[in-house]
């Protein structure tokens, strides 16, 4: 209703009118070209542009300082804790709205449905009811809005298609998995739970709201104790990615894989043709001859002696290849050392 005359024509067309009429009121200066990043969708080959759209927020502050005090009081332990608690407080401490609608086809729809009366859609800002079913919604909506004018056959109700973000649907899962918000035996039994073991990668992502969300819709704290491991990346300390053919399989590494063989992972997923083509030759870059058979050994002492350098990991195959070799050697010497000492030998008690 706001675009005037240009109301229901294509974007694409009404740049050119605007020009035109522009042009015609004597306003239009020049017209040059100049360079712009253009995005373009990999899937459809569409032109992406943002389009502003009513969305759900949650007010996170209550919810906020509830998990701040959780973790300053000890109730919740980060392990370590440095940098984890500093992150922690950080986040929380400046938290803001939580955007929590998603234009997507898949996902948990969001229980708001519009109201309609006799056929005509109120206003957004009173036009919405709230409800875990139709029914709910219904019941809402009939003690809302009807009254001696309205009656409840006037009334339509549709949901909204939007669907709540991942990390909202993630953050209720200590919950949701023993049958919440059912009070089931399971729930009774095992909630709340003692230790999350989970990448530092989304302490804020998802730890943090499940503290959040889990203390607010129960009264529990989820777990005890988070313990928050490094980052396994590839060996140039990038994090892993199908597209970027980095992505390092343990399978592959202690069983090997050729480099025909990797290729023929990529194939197997779902990247486009031109992202497994990047992807093979970052694989043939960092892998020119495939990864060899290193053995489960090799690959947990090669994952062991990282954790003393840092937060991250970062892999490198050969460093594997060499702790196979080590592997190999100490193995041989033993078996020569025993082979020698004879089947009757006794260590010595003390040394």
């Amino acid at each position: 209703e706001n675009a005037g005359k240009y109301n229901g024509m294509l974007r694409y067309n009404v740049r050119y009118a605007i020009i035109e009429d522009l042009d015609k009121m004597g306003l239009f200066k020049k017209r040059e070209p100049h360079s712009m990043i253009l995005s373009i969708c990999s899937r459809t080959g569409d032109i992406i542009e943002p389009t502003l759209k009513p969305q759900w927020w949650v007010n996170c502050e209550d919810m906020a300082k509830d998990a701040l005090d959780a973790v300053k009081n000890g109730d919740v332990e980060l392990i370590p804790p440095t940098p984890h608690t500093s992150t922690w407080n950080n986040y929380l401490g400046n938290i803001q709205p939580w955007c929590i609608s998603r234009q997507l086809w898949w996902g948990h729809r969001i229980p708001a449905y519009r109201v309609s009366i006799n056929g005509e859609e109120l206003p957004d800002e009173d036009g919405w009811v709230v409800g875990r079913t139709y029914e709910d919604a219904k019941k809402i909506a009939i003690e809302k809005y009807c009254n001696e004018n309205i009656k409840e056959d006037q009334l339509t109700l549709e949901q909204d298609e939007d669907v709540l973000d991942t990390w909202f649907s993630s953050g209720i899962f200590p919950i949701g998995v023993f049958g919440w918000p059912n009070e089931t035996e399971d729930l009774k039994r095992f909630y709340p739970t003692s230790l999350l073991e989970t990448g530092k990668d989304i302490l804020f992502f998802w730890v943090m709201r499940m503290v959040m969300m889990c203390k607010k819709l129960t009264g529990k704290l989820p777990f005890k104790q988070v313990f928050l491991h490094t980052m396994v990346r590839d060996a140039h300390g990038r994090k892993m990615s199908k597209s970027l053919g980095n992505v390092i399989d343990p399978v592959n590494v202690i069983e090997g894989v050729t480099l025909d063989g990797l290729g023929k992972i990529l194939e197997s997923g779902n990247l486009s043709e031109n992202e497994i083509k990047k992807a093979k030759a970052g694989q043939k870059q960092d892998f020119p001859k495939g990864i060899s058979e290193c053995g489960t050994d090799a690959m947990r002492f090669s994952i062991c002696s990282y954790s003393s350098q840092g937060t991250d990991i970062n892999l490198d195959i050969h460093k594997v290849v060499s702790v196979r070799n080590f592997c190999n050697k100490l193995w041989n010497a033993i078996k020569f050392g025993l082979s020698n000492l004879g089947d009757d030998y006794k260590p010595e008690n003390e040394i």
